[in-house]
């Protein structure tokens, strides 16, 4: 399951969005982080959705 890996890589792209090189650096590193933010709470919908 790859839910422990989107989970976990989060908050390694915020940190590196953290030290972008410019503006467009850092909304683009943010908005990989909130993809990987939407994948993981799917998993865990479907994780409880399916006990």
């Amino acid at each position: 399951m790859r839910c422990s890996t989107s989970g976990t890589s989060v908050g390694s792209m915020i940190r590196e969005a953290e030290h972008a090189e410019n503006k467009a650096d850092f909304v683009h590193k943010r908005a990989v982080a909130q993809k990987e933010i939407n994948e993981t709470r799917y998993w865990l919908e479907l994780l409880a959705a399916t006990d």
